[in-house]
């Protein structure tokens, strides 16, 4: 038997045996294959186990650190709270205290102010007092002038015609502007400034302002009388006005000057005043012509006297003679007219100014400089 058949027997009888050992060693083979991959995976799986194990020790650590950290934040919160809580404490301690000190302090204003409101009223009656022994004073001075006038005056009268010194009004003068004696029915001589160098002659003056030397913030009874320096500053008087205004028709002549130096005047043709028990009523006034317009017919006529003791008007909050220093005819508002007030350069602001509406566009911030009332009977034959 040759060779190669001896190798076709063998294989034909060995193969069968030997395959599957073969296929074993196969898939021994393909086995350590896929145990050393398996070996490679749990190699990388041990590393990122062991990378895991680290972050976690280093995450336990962080954790650590993180209460450590917490715990001393909690610490210096608890600490700032109880410290906060003290300083608020002691704020509202503090505010409490100064609480207490605002009640006493506005305890003491209170009765700080009261003895104030109460001293402003002593002063208040001291000044009216004042004003009043002023107002007595001025008077006697200027009853002394009036004496002296009167003397003079009659010392001039020895030598006119009897019917002169028995003159009603100035109008028997001729074309004086001077000062002279007159006599009415009721009352004795007395004495009378009269001008002749504005509109005609015969014009008695009964109202002059000029300057701050006179106090027009008067009594009733000043007013009634009269008061002042016939050769400046004064008024009349209402019982004096009223018996002129009585006795005759009369013109009612105003003249007016404001700060800027420009004149106007306002002419009434029929004025009278009536008696003490009516109040010194401005009872008529007439047709009005002139260039200072009408700032007495709308609001002033009918309407009695007021003084700062004699509340008149027809304003029911105020007396407007107290409130604006000086006595007159006031009505709703206190008016539209006031000549008897303060002189605008001596105005304290407690007072208002001399003002005639119409001519002032009804601006009362700067008063008149010159106000003067005259008057003559419309009649030139009864003098």
């Amino acid at each position: 038997m040759t060779r190669d058949e001896d190798d076709e027997r063998c294989g034909a009888i060995c193969y069968p045996i030997v395959k599957p050992l073969l296929r074993y060693a196969a898939l021994c083979q393909g086995k350590d294959v896929s145990i050393n991959e398996l070996k490679d995976e749990i190699r990388e799986k041990d590393v990122y186990i062991a990378q895991l194990e680290d972050k976690i020790e280093l995450a336990k650590s962080m954790e650590i650190q993180a209460i450590k950290q917490l715990e001393f934040l909690k610490e210096q919160t608890n600490a700032r709270q109880k410290n906060s809580d003290q300083h608020l404490k002691d704020k509202e301690t503090i505010l409490h205290l100064r609480e207490i000190e605002i009640l006493k302090m506005e305890k003491e204003i209170k009765d700080r102010e009261s003895e104030i409101h109460d001293k402003k009223e002593q002063i208040s009656k001291m000044e009216i007092r004042i004003q009043s022994i002023e107002a007595q004073l001025q008077s006697k001075n200027n009853s002394l002038r009036a004496l002296e006038d009167q003397a003079n005056s009659l010392k001039q009268t020895e030598e006119k015609p009897k019917n002169i010194s028995e003159a009603k009004s100035c109008l028997s003068f001729n074309d004086s502007t001077d000062i002279h004696s007159i006599v009415l029915p009721g009352i004795g001589p007395f004495l009378v400034p009269c001008n002749s160098s504005v509109s005609g002659s015969g014009w008695t003056v009964i109202q002059r302002l000029v300057n701050c030397h006179e106090n027009f913030n008067r009594t009733w009874i000043d007013y009634k009388i009269g008061f002042g320096d016939l050769r400046e500053n004064f008024f009349l008087g209402l019982e004096k006005i009223h018996l002129m205004t009585l006795t005759q028709p009369h013109e009612l002549y105003i003249q007016l000057q404001n700060v800027y130096g420009a004149t106007s005047y306002a002419l009434y043709d029929n004025f009278n005043v009536g008696s003490e028990e009516e109040g010194y009523k401005l009872k008529s006034l007439g047709e009005c012509s002139g260039t200072a317009g009408d700032s007495l017919t709308e609001y002033h006529l009918n309407m009695k006297f007021s003084t700062l003791d004699r509340d008149n008007d027809r304003d029911e909050i105020r007396n407007c003679a107290k409130i604006l220093g000086g006595g007159w005819w006031f009505s709703v508002n206190c008016g539209q007219s006031f000549l008897n007030g303060k002189y605008y350069k001596c105005d304290d602001g407690k007072h208002g100014g001399v003002a005639w509406a119409t001519w002032q566009n009804y601006e009362f911030t700067t008063g008149l400089t010159f106000t003067q009332m005259m008057i003559r009977p419309k009649s030139r034959n009864l003098i």
